[in-house]
């Protein structure tokens, strides 16, 4: 099990969502998806508009959380990330 990191979405009104205990994030970056992982190399990256998949159990198939983000960036570093976006909105789904 990978260790995990803490993930914010930060949008210019107010801090959206903050959790300590994520594994594995993936995100809209500008030239395709990124995956992260805790320990990712330290990056600054554009974001477009798309879908951020937050799981908090790397090894789970299913995602925990999902939020559409309409661009902004992002910065990674090994023990957190943290998103910047233009807006976010977290993605409901039915339960199963």
């Amino acid at each position: 099990m990978p260790p995990k990191y803490k993930f914010e979405i930060v949008t210019m009104d107010s801090l959206v969502y903050s959790a300590d205990d994520v594994e594995s994030t993936i995100m809209p970056g500008a030239f395709g998806y990124l995956g992260v992982l805790q320990g990712h190399t330290p990056y600054i990256t554009q974001l477009s508009a798309g879908n951020v998949s937050i799981k908090k159990n790397a090894d789970s198939p299913s995602v925990d959380l999902e939020w559409k983000v309409s661009g902004g960036f992002a910065k990674i570093l090994p023990g957190s990330v943290t998103i910047f976006a233009d807006k976010a909105e977290a993605i409901v789904t039915a339960a199963k």
